[in-house]
């Protein structure tokens, strides 16, 4: 027995020297017996200068008085919260921040001195300090939370924004309440957790991406029906808050309200979707004056000019015949430009046969008179869709042929056509030049490619999405999707 007790206390010994926490042993009187190594890191003294120093050499004003607290309550029985924040003066006379836990030393049923168990957050106390004045000095709605997901700072910002006051939300972990109607994770949330990528998705549903200027950061875009009275749109950015080791221990999410931004694109996207009903049906009536009033005035003036022509009236001379046949010849050239700008306007094949036969046309115009090899690949069921959706597609396709003949460089391109039961996808490939896509489709507009931007419109009045795909050297790809009317 004896010899079990003395392996304990050896055991014991090993852990109490090597332990990487700083622990000290004082008698009732406050005279350090006992101190490990950890100690000499945390005070900047050795375990030998320690011995016989008494505590209060230590602590001063406030952190004396927390000390005696600590104390009382120990020696009285009464709870207390632990670990509690304490400060020490070190040996080179500066102060550090320690996260301490105390607990009573019993001899024989009799209190003989207190035991303290120490860790040096100095540095994150200064981190954190800092981070508050920036948070809390910040005019955007930020708020932090940390591993355990307890808000630690929600600044006046994001007070006004959620319309909850810090005192509330601070050393909760509610902070969904100001966004959400249930509880749920907010994209901090996530970032301490290190979610996967599909953890993420399950919440964002493609409205989220990773951040192009910080590491392990994301931001998104979101309506959220629970801020102010009607609802508001807002961007956010999570980014994950490390220590030293590059552990995440906590995140801070910042918030934009986008709303008025979000109203002006959607007043604008209405009217250009209004521009582009009024430009189809200037397109159809102009086409159809061209058809039926221009080339019939046309057709009828080249088949005079052949009745002319071919007649055997012996005052025609030669040199007026030869000029007959000149002005022939330019009429049926002109009558054949007028067709095809008119077929270019309102194509009637589309309208006869159908988006299949009318792609197939554009694609063989294509290799034509351009000499780019042009394909039309079909999965699936052929069959009858709405005026509108096949009108929209072909201007798609039809804008997307356009961009390759003049801007691509390419020899080949390819229409691929999908036919869902639900929904349509359309992708047009090249094997171009390539260009850098902007991060935003709408940015496009500032750059001059207008002609994208009217693709972007087009799919949008279907309710679809287009994404454009190009690398430098590497081609493009225009890929559509839109959803089948009920």
């Amino acid at each position: 027995m004896a010899a079990r007790l003395e392996l304990t206390e050896q055991n014991y010994r090993y852990l109490f020297e090597n332990a990487s926490d700083a622990i000290w042993v004082q008698d009732m009187e406050g005279n350090i017996v006992d101190a490990n190594k950890a100690c000499e890191k945390l005070t900047g003294f050795t375990s030998q200068e320690l011995l016989g120093k008494n505590v209060r050499g230590f602590v001063s004003g406030e952190f004396l008085d927390l000390a005696r607290e600590v104390r009382h309550k120990l020696l009285n029985g009464e709870e207390i919260t632990q670990p509690y924040e304490q400060r020490l003066f070190r040996k080179n006379g500066t102060i550090g921040t320690m996260k301490m836990a105390t607990s009573l030393v019993i001899i024989d049923g009799e209190p003989r001195g207190f035991q303290h168990v120490a860790r040096d957050v100095t540095e994150e106390k200064s981190a954190e300090e800092m981070l508050s004045k920036i948070i809390d000095g910040s005019p955007i709605p930020s708020f932090v939370v940390n591993k355990q997901h307890k808000v630690t700072h929600w600044n006046t910002a994001i007070e006004s924004l959620s319309g909850i006051r810090e005192q509330e939300i601070v050393g909760t972990d509610e902070q969904w309440r100001a966004f959400y109607s249930e509880k749920r994770p907010t994209m901090a949330d996530l970032i301490v957790d290190r979610a996967p990528a599909e953890k993420i998705e399950a919440y964002y549903r493609g409205k989220y991406r990773k951040s192009h200027l910080i590491d392990g950061a994301y931001e998104a875009e979101d309506f959220f029906p629970a801020l102010g009275e009607y609802g508001k749109w807002l961007h956010f950015t999570a980014s994950p808050i490390k220590n030293k080791g590059g552990e995440i221990i906590g995140a801070v999410e910042t918030l934009q309200d986008i709303t008025e931004e979000k109203q002006l694109q959607e007043n604008m996207h209405f009217y250009a979707q209004l521009i582009t009903r009024a430009q189809e049906d200037e397109r159809k009536r102009i086409a159809r004056e061209l058809h039926d009033d221009v080339s019939s005035s046309f057709l009828l003036l080249t088949q005079r000019l052949d009745t002319i022509i071919s007649s055997n009236r012996p005052r025609l001379s030669q040199a007026l015949k030869e000029k007959l046949e000149v002005s022939h010849s330019q009429a049926v050239e002109a009558l054949e430009h007028l067709r095809r700008f008119a077929q270019d306007l309102r194509p009637r094949i589309l309208d006869d046969l159908g988006l299949v036969a009318a792609l197939e046309w554009m694609a063989e115009d294509m290799e034509k008179n351009y000499g780019i090899k042009a394909r039309v690949e079909v999965i699936g069921a052929e069959r009858g869709l709405p005026a509108e959706v096949q009108l929209l597609l072909f201007r798609i396709v039809q804008e997307a042929l356009s961009n390759i003949r003049r801007h691509a460089e390419a020899s080949t391109a390819t229409v691929k056509l999908e036919l869902g039961d639900d929904n349509i996808g359309m992708t047009v490939s090249d094997d171009g030049e390539g260009f850098e896509v902007p991060q935003r489709i709408e940015d496009l507009a500032s750059v001059g490619r207008l002609g994208i931007m009217g693709m972007y419109e087009r799919a949008r009045l279907l309710r679809g999405t287009l994404e454009i795909k190009s690398e430098l050297g590497k081609g493009t790809q225009v890929v559509v999707e839109v959803p089948l009317p009920g």
